[in-house]
């Protein structure tokens, strides 16, 4: 009886050591939720389940709330231990000291491609593993166009304006064109492929976007775009762009509607809805493929768990892993050994990046300051409430929102 007591007293006290050695990680992510699952809760349960030391806690923070909630903890000394971040967050944090630098000789970095390697680079710092990069480009109801006799999705300015009078005179709404992100996406698009100045510069205050030619000529390309019916620039000025202009394009009212790929899974539950996802029709032959720096993992200096944090966060960067994440936000791997989440349906958007048509969206990736996101959104309804405006009136504000700014 003795001995049995004494070899049950054994096995308890192992028990709980062990599970006083398990390593609980606080996470914190605006993803994971029931409404944009990205597949957090299938990768976790891989990573408990190749490190059954190691447990994760993930908790939702919207990424508006991010910006309330997680700056106490990081400064009260009760930060998470590995936090969902962005590059405005990884700018103001990182400079803070309050992120771990992985070191640009880290494993990931170097599978990072160059151009997105210099942007979430800091001062030399590498504070920030990227996740994905998703599309910002054109939606097109294959249906509508068809019934205008058009075979394909536009990708050049010229292409769009005949697509638009073809629908036009079919009786075809042609083009959600609305204040705010969809105007203010084409625009920059196509601004960014014809800019005559590095593109950081705008952002920085070395150049001025009044001076650039390439900006100037994306607003004539605007107005030449509501000459030829592409939209009505009164009527798309009272458009609220997430509400009402996603809703009309899935209820097929619209043949084409700029916006991010994110969409294409909600554009999906429509089953008589068929569509393409292509790039942002410009000047070039190819077409703008507006790639967005979506999202990363940061860890906190003040983590007490900084080596099973590095392992959880290495452990998202494998392409098996992230593959479940970029299927389910039908993105672009950060990482040049990477996939793609895109369905077929996206195929003329992963043409327009093989063909060099990428341009990186300069306010997810640090480049402009986001008060000019605002700024150029805002510019944007005013010019369709009123598109005699002077272009050189609506650069001037821009560069002086990069002064106020920088």
């Amino acid at each position: 009886m003795l001995r049995s007591l004494f070899t049950t007293s054994v096995i308890a006290l192992a028990a709980a050591t062990a599970a006083s050695a398990e390593t609980v990680l606080d996470v914190t992510a605006w993803k994971g939720n029931e409404a944009e699952p990205a597949g957090m809760a299938e990768v976790i349960a891989l990573f408990e389940a190749a490190n059954p030391d190691i447990k994760v806690e993930l908790t939702y923070i919207s990424r508006s709330d991010t910006d309330v909630i997680i700056p106490p903890r990081l400064q009260g000394g009760n930060p998470p231990d590995v936090m969902m971040v962005d590059m405005p967050l990884t700018k103001v944090w990182g400079d803070a000291g309050l992120l771990v630098d992985w070191g640009t000789d880290a494993e990931w970095y170097g599978r990072v491609p160059e151009g997105l390697q210099s942007a979430i680079t800091i001062d030399g710092a590498a504070y920030v593993m990227p996740l994905e990069v998703i599309g910002m480009g054109l939606f097109a109801n294959s249906d509508l166009l068809a019934q205008a006799g058009i075979t394909e999705a536009p990708k050049t300015i010229e292409a769009l304006k005949a697509a638009c009078g073809a629908l036009s005179a079919a009786g075809i709404n042609p083009m959600l064109m609305t204040s705010g992100y969809p105007s203010a996406l084409f625009t920059i698009a196509n601004g960014l492929e014809a800019a005559t100045t590095p593109v950081e510069d705008l952002g920085n205050g070395n150049a001025r976007f009044v001076d650039d030619a390439g900006f100037s000529a994306a607003l004539d390309t605007f107005r030449e775009l509501a000459a030829a019916d592409c939209f009505d620039p009164q009527q798309m000025a009272g458009v609220d762009p997430w509400s009402t202009a996603l809703s009309e394009f899935q209820a097929g009212n619209f043949a084409m509607l700029p916006q991010g790929a994110w969409n294409i899974g909600s554009f999906s539950q429509n089953p008589d809805l068929n569509f393409t996802f292509g790039p942002i029709p410009s000047a070039s032959g190819a077409g703008v493929a507006a790639d967005l720096f979506g999202f990363g993992w940061g860890i906190s200096t003040g983590s007490e768990h900084q080596e099973a944090a590095k392992t959880f966060v290495a452990f998202w960067s494998q392409p098996e892993n992230l593959q479940i994440l970029l299927d389910a936000e039908s993105a672009y791997s950060p990482f040049e050994d990477g996939g793609s989440g895109t369905p077929a349906l996206a195929a003329d958007y992963d043409a327009a990046r093989a063909a060099g048509g990428i341009r990186n969206y300069p306010f997810s990736v640090g480049q402009w300051p986001g008060a000019l996101d605002g700024e150029m959104q805002n510019a944007m309804t005013g010019f369709l409430l009123n598109l005699d405006q002077d272009n050189s009136d609506i650069l001037v504000r821009w560069d002086e929102t990069v002064e106020d700014n920088i």
